[in-house]
């Protein structure tokens, strides 16, 4: 079990640049990182000599979460999925930015297909605690899941491609502590979809609880191969769908109850310790 914790942090990173007195010299490069390979049961991992000492045990860790997601998903078949660790946040952009474009600066992972994930190492301690990063490689592993389930799913919308992820890698945070259950307004689509903001990494797993709690697994995976149309699945608009969601939440989690019990949280489920 894992205690309740951020789903995300937001950190400004400043790529490394040098100047003259008069004039910007060369951005300084970011020197190749050199991988070396692992292959666990159902995964194969890139990772550098940060990683070299645990690498065994970051495998067994993620190995030991991933059977039930595409059992949730209703994914049969999953190729193998390839985790490169990087060293560096500098690293991790030199590497996908040709292939993805620039990504924001809170970024610490991302996939670049069903069987591609990018992420940064969980001994990056600048970063993260080691935990953080198994649970964010979790995270990552529900994408590539969710996109074999709907291959144009990813960020098509993105509060719904972040939702499944974070409910699936557990990643909540308390929404007794949320102005968005306690005084409002509620976020809109918009808002959510933005990627000018992490909202959704604050409130994101608490759709895929309300979902999967009041209409069932099968219409989960069926607003996924829908790319998040409530309309078309579960008949109701938009406004209709958040102000149930947030009735839900407020129940659900007690928000304005006075309960000093803390909560408990572990992937998929919660409960009050």
């Amino acid at each position: 079990m894992t205690r309740l914790r951020a789903a995300a942090a937001c950190t400004s990173i400043a790529l490394a640049c040098s100047s003259g007195p008069t004039s910007p010299g060369p951005v300084a490069p970011v020197p190749a990182a050199r991988f070396l390979s692992f292959q666990s049961a159902r995964l194969a991992f890139r990772y550098t000599s940060i990683d070299a000492s645990t690498i065994a045990q970051t495998a067994s860790l993620v190995e030991a979460e991933i059977d039930r997601i595409p059992d949730d998903l209703g994914v049969t078949e999953m190729p193998t999925v390839t985790i490169t660790l990087y060293p560096s946040i500098d690293s991790l952009r030199t590497a996908v930015t040709p292939l993805v474009g620039s990504i924001p600066s809170f970024a610490s992972g991302l996939v670049t297909g069903a069987d591609a994930v990018h992420i940064l190492s969980p001994n990056l301690i600048e970063r993260w605690a080691y935990r953080d990063g198994i649970t964010s490689a979790i995270h990552e592993f529900a994408h590539c899941v969710s996109l074999r389930l709907n291959p144009t799913f990813g960020n098509q919308p993105r509060w719904l491609w972040e939702s499944v992820a974070l409910f699936e890698a557990g990643q909540y945070t308390d929404p007794r502590g949320l102005t968005y259950f306690t005084s409002g307004p509620l976020p809109t689509f918009a808002q959510l979809n933005s990627f000018d903001n992490t909202i959704i990494y604050d409130v994101g797993a608490t759709f895929g609880r309300f979902i999967v709690d009041t209409r069932g697994w099968d219409t989960f995976r069926a607003l996924i191969r829908a790319n998040g149309d409530v309309s078309r699945v579960l008949g109701l608009s938009e406004a209709a769908f958040l102000n149930e969601w947030s009735s839900y939440v407020r129940t659900f989690f007690r928000v304005g109850v006075a309960d000093s019990r803390p909560m408990t949280l572990v992937p998929a489920t919660f409960e009050i310790a």
